[in-house]
């Protein structure tokens, strides 16, 4: 077991004394929270509370093999457009992850799937906000009409197709950054590679 300098258990959850909401911007909330460990120690944290989020790697057959479809987006805070699979929020009350995910695909892509396999759920950033992504592998897509008009953010947005096996190279020379579309391809190529789509 792991030394913990107040001589407890080091797992013992913290406890929450107070939380107290600091902000709002967006869909974001933002918190500053005061807990106390078993020592009796008080320490504050500030929490971005998110309402989480949703991405899939859209598979479908290409001439020499699985290909894999992504789009190409303008990210603000970046000032550049990045490579992703498909994604959004959970900013839908009451929409279940697997529905808002498809809905992404016929935002994003204009496509449908006909299977929808989760792969993982993962904590984006666990220092200081609440976002966690749950991830899947969509199959056996079919063309659908957008539901609605293109957001600000998918104006500008491309729709690009790139072999399965070229992912890791675009991964290792930074073709690919974005840490949710790095998660999704590695998982969706091991998927794929032990079951039979």
């Amino acid at each position: 077991m792991a030394h913990c300098p107040s001589g407890g258990d080091p797992r013992t959850p913290r406890r929450l004394v107070d939380s107290k909401e600091v902000g709002r911007g967006g869909f974001l909330t933002f918190l500053e929270e005061t807990f106390e460990s078993p020592a009796g120690d008080r320490f504050v944290r500030w929490i971005v509370d998110h309402p989480g989020a949703v991405a899939a790697v859209p598979v479908e057959d290409g001439p020499d093999g699985p290909q894999v479809v992504l789009v190409r987006q303008w990210r603000p805070v970046m000032r550049d457009f990045l490579l992703e699979v498909p994604a959004g929020k959970l900013d839908v009350e009451g929409e279940p992850p697997d529905e808002a995910m498809a809905r992404e695909l016929a935002e994003e892509i204009q496509q449908r799937p006909g299977r929808l396999i989760k792969l993982t759920t993962f904590w984006n950033s666990a220092g200081f906000s609440t976002e966690r992504t749950h991830v899947y592998i969509a199959l056996d897509l079919s063309p659908c009409d957008r539901p609605e008009a293109a957001k600000e953010e998918e104006q500008d947005m491309t729709i690009e197709r790139f072999p399965l096996a070229d992912v890791g190279r675009l991964i290792a020379t930074g073709e690919i950054t974005d840490a949710k579309t790095i998660i999704g391809l590695t998982l969706a190529d091991k998927y794929l590679s032990e079951v039979k789509p």
